[in-house]
């Protein structure tokens, strides 16, 4: 609190950390005491210029820029909210005058200024898919000209025996430049790239015909990942992953869109952030695997609706409103040069087919990767991030649709809520006699926060030990117990006390974390039993789901038992719950090594059928009744014998 009682928040992205003013400390020093770790070659003495942080609101609570900002920063990135952790603080005296009871100022920590061992998953389950690529790499011996054999260079290649490949062949006109002097630097041996069988996109001197490499991206709202592949074997040889360092703008779609829609800059600022990260990881994943930029010669990409139309500039403000239209449904192939990737000249980009509406590539890449319409069983599969995915199908059906689940299970609006970072609290029970709880933290780390897995276990353990009730509140029998804490009218269950943790505050679960999560939870239950019931009008008959692909980082790390029993997921039995990992990474790196993969992406848009859930008879009924443990009908969750001695209210 400061002099005039007015409440200081600091929150910060893309960590969803959320702190409160201590007076005289820097940001450095209030991030470092709360155990965020970030980098500073100086050690916080304003010399080194590494610390940026980037104000989004709030700056005119802050003190004004000092010396050694005004040397380590120019005026453009001054004028644009950036300052130095080590340098900016509150300004007592502009609080004072502020005449709001609660002041937020929000924060963007770069990626690179994170020290902090950030848990992104980016593995998926891997199968055997035949390497099609659609870059073919050729080494030729061509036999020199004479005066009596004086054909020309070009026409020279066509005639060769060695050239297997479809005619007519084509040659880019950067490409031709070069061909004389590249032909003649190693004797005439030659390898050529081709582009779809028939379009020479580059020429090497010697035999580097080994030398071709894709790299396949999954855009997140929250994460993206990098896969560099081989377009010649299919090994992965180098993985790389970010935080999407859009996030400063928001850290959901609808705020991006707000973002590009409000700021005359809006939509430039976003594409050149997301441009950058992939670019870095190009060049990291390239460093790693001793790879020339310029033998990348293939990107894939998938993405939801908006992050593709932020990816490729185009203005997504049209996605957000009813009747939320992209621009383009269909796969494209772009110059990656011209996207502001850092690949080959000449390079290939292909962005997988949206869907509808928000539900976009990496739904398609999620299809692909898990062969869900190649499955005899009705299955579900569930992509689990801040925009949910929602897939139902067979060899015989496909429907889709989204679900608002917002972004708690990523730690966002979670009292000590956090990304899945080092110190995150992942796992969590509770002995229903004595609520002594155990936990385990990511790598080991004192406890800082907890992360989505942590929640889903601890509102599971809550519910077995009655700790709080079907309908989500907390158990008045139990208020007197030294785990709850009593504060502004607010009830919390102390999960680790404060001499455990990193940061010297208890870390709990509180009555709006829990709501948090039941809207989280009832959003993808609600919007799967919503496409039953569209289906089941659509084809006149009952559809019982039999199978479950749980995909993205939160569906790969949770407890499937605890999913299912807070009713986040159908009641089925466990064996039949599959951890499916990075689907639409997969997807995007199986498109990137086989172009038949490519076809089928834009073909399954006609065996696709598209569900708005929100728009769907019923649609807040379902809702309310899936916010209850595990449901207001126990009966649509008959295994789950536990809820029968849980109070319902």
């Amino acid at each position: 609190m400061t002099q005039n009682n007015t409440k200081i928040i600091l929150d910060f992205e893309p960590i969803s950390r959320r702190i409160f003013y201590t007076p005289n400390l820097s940001i450095y020093d209030a991030l470092t005491q709360s155990g965020v770790r970030i980098s500073s070659l100086c050690g916080g003495k304003g010399t080194c210029g590494k610390c940026k942080i980037l104000i989004q609101t709030g700056s005119q609570l802050l003190t004004d820029p000092t010396n050694s900002e005004r040397e380590q920063l120019n005026d453009d990135e001054i004028g644009k909210g950036w300052r130095l952790a080590c340098q900016v603080k509150l300004d007592p005296t502009k609080i004072i005058k502020s005449n709001s009871n609660s002041t937020g100022i929000r924060i963007f920590l770069p990626d690179e200024l994170l020290i902090e061992d950030f848990k992104i998953l980016t593995s998926g389950v891997k199968k055997t898919i035949e390497i099609l690529p659609n870059i073919k790499k050729l080494f030729l011996k061509i036999q020199k000209p004479s005066l009596n054999d004086p054909i020309p260079d070009f026409e020279r290649i066509l005639g060769t025996k060695q050239l297997d490949v479809t005619p007519p062949i084509q040659i880019e006109y950067g490409v031709l430049k070069k061909l004389p002097d590249i032909l003649r630097t190693k004797d005439h041996d030659i390898t050529l790239t081709f582009r779809a069988q028939n379009t020479i996109i580059d020429c090497e001197s010697g035999d580097t015909s080994n030398d071709a490499y894709g790299i396949a991206f999954d855009i997140g709202t929250t994460t993206i990942v990098g896969y560099l592949m081989s377009l010649k074997d299919g090994k992965t040889y180098s993985i790389s992953s970010t935080l999407n360092p859009q996030t400063a703008f928001g850290e959901d779609v609808i705020t991006r869109i707000t973002h590009a829609r409000d700021d005359p800059k809006g939509l430039e600022n976003l594409n050149a952030l997301v441009v950058e990260a992939l670019n870095k990881i190009i060049e990291k994943t390239s460093k790693e695997a001793n790879v020339s930029l310029s033998n990348i010669y293939e990107a894939s990409i998938v993405g939801n609706s908006v992050m593709h139309h932020l990816f490729l500039g185009i203005n997504p403000i049209y996605i957000g409103l009813s009747p939320y239209v992209p621009a383009i449904q269909t796969g494209l192939n772009i110059d990656s040069r011209s996207l502001g990737l850092k690949m080959a000249p000449n390079g290939n980009t292909f962005m997988l087919p949206l869907i509808a509406g928000f539900v976009g590539a990496d739904t398609i890449g999620v299809i692909i990767s898990s062969e869900i319409d190649k499955e005899k069983e009705l299955t579900l599969a569930i992509d689990i991030g801040t925009n949910g995915e929602i897939i139902i199908g067979n060899k015989d059906l496909l429907v889709t649709g989204s679900c608002a689940a917002g972004s708690a299970l990523e730690g966002a609006h979670i009292s000590n809520g956090m990304r899945a970072a080092a110190g995150a609290i992942d796992s969590v029970k509770i002995d229903p006699q004595s609520f002594f709880v155990e936990y385990s933290t990511i790598n080991d780390k004192k406890p800082m926060g907890i992360c989505g897995s942590g929640l889903i276990d601890s509102v599971a353990e809550m519910l077995r030990s009655k700790i709080i009730t079907r309908s989500g509140r907390f158990n008045k029998e139990f208020f007197d117990h030294k785990r709850f804490l009593k504060k502004e009218k607010n009830i919390e269950f102390i999960l680790v006390p404060r001499e455990e943790t990193s940061t010297g505050n208890p870390i709990v679960i509180s009555q709006k974390d829990i709501r948090e999560i039941q809207m989280a939870k009832g959003a993808f239950y609600s919007g799967t039993n919503l496409i039953l019931n569209y289906l089941d009008q659509r084809r006149k008959k009952n559809h019982q789901i039999n199978q479950i692909f749980l995909a993205g980082a939160f569906g790969n790390y949770i407890d499937k038992r605890n999913a299912k029993f807070i009713g986040m997921i159908p009641d089925i039995v466990d064996d039949k719950i599959y951890q499916i990992g990075n689907a639409a990474g997969m997807g995007a790196q199986h498109c990137l090594i086989n172009t038949n993969l490519r076809k089928k992406s834009q073909e399954l848009l006609k065996k696709i059928e598209y569900v708005e859930i929100a728009i769907q008879k019923n649609f807040q009924r379902e809702y309310a009744e899936a916010m209850y443990f595990p449901h207001l009908n126990l009966n649509n969750f008959p295994t789950l014998t536990e809820y029968q001695d849980i109070p319902k209210r």
